[in-house]
């Protein structure tokens, strides 16, 4: 359970220098951006930073919920799915449980963009059911961790943030993935070759706008693409024009979700045998 975050500012690059931090109850995580280090921890730890590391730039002390934009952890129910932490147990024919440790990372379920995306992921499955998905920016994995358990057979799950992936392997762990669920830590651009059914991108407007100027993105059948608020989605939609068929989209509070079937590639799908 989280109450406050102790969150240490770094003016470097800490990989390979936190070795003697063991993940545990009072140690949450790294986070790595733009040549700073983020260290988040349950207790103040100030003295063992001190001992080991050089001077933190500034130390923040919040709430949890905070960080989660006012957003206490619980169990909530979107679409078919019950997202709830490990530490808080639904009761039993409530939907599809997703065990999701959000730590510090995007993807406890309360943000409109991963409602949205749950929300359309079963309308998807309800047409087609995608053997191989690829998600890209997957947080704390709560996408794959959704399409698993609706049918997928794989998904291969990225994320830039060495913070995220090591979320979203506890999490994997949590709902027992570890065969199906495969993670990466990499730029999205470099992962558009991976064959898949389905591409979820939940990201925000810059990175989406600079996959799909890549020629290989448009290589899959279906897309699930979120993370825009307001007038983004309108400049998502002119930009993709004709090329995509829209399924279906979320709104909520200004954040669009998209799902798109795309005509070129979905031919390609193997078709059921008829009986």
């Amino acid at each position: 359970m989280y109450d406050l975050v102790y969150v240490y500012e770094f003016e470097s690059d800490l990989r390979g220098c936190t070795s003697f931090l063991k993940e545990g109850e009072d140690y949450i995580g790294i986070w790595k951006e733009s040549g700073y280090s983020y260290l988040f921890f349950k207790k103040d730890q100030k003295e063992l930073l001190r001992r080991f590391l050089p001077p933190f730039r500034s130390e923040t002390v919040l709430r949890h919920e905070d960080w989660e934009a006012g957003n206490p952890l619980d169990i909530l129910h979107v679409g078919p799915f019950t997202v709830h932490p490990p530490w808080m147990i639904p009761r039993k024919n409530q939907g599809i449980s997703l065990s999701i440790d959000p730590g510090m990372v995007f993807g406890s379920g309360n943000h409109a963009s991963t409602k949205g995306c749950l929300i359309l992921l079963e309308k998807l499955f309800q047409e087609f059911v995608p053997q191989k998905v690829l998600d890209l920016g997957t947080g704390t994995g709560v996408l794959s961790i959704a399409a698993l358990k609706m049918g997928a057979a794989v998904t291969f799950s990225l994320d830039y943030n060495n913070l995220a992936i090591d979320t979203a392997k506890k999490n994997r762990s949590l709902n027992e993935l570890e065969s199906r669920m495969h993670l990466w830590l990499g730029d999205a651009r470099d992962f558009l070759y991976i064959h898949a059914d389905l591409l979820i991108a939940n990201l925000h407007f810059q990175a989406l706008d600079e996959l799909t100027d890549q020629d290989i993105f448009y290589s899959k059948p279906y897309y699930l693409l979120s993370g825009l608020l307001g007038h983004e989605g309108y400049r998502l939609q002119e930009k993709l024009g004709d090329r995509f068929t829209l399924l279906d989209q979320y709104h909520e509070n200004f954040w669009f979700s998209f799902l798109y079937r795309n005509p070129s590639t979905f031919h390609l799908l193997r078709k059921p045998k008829p009986e």
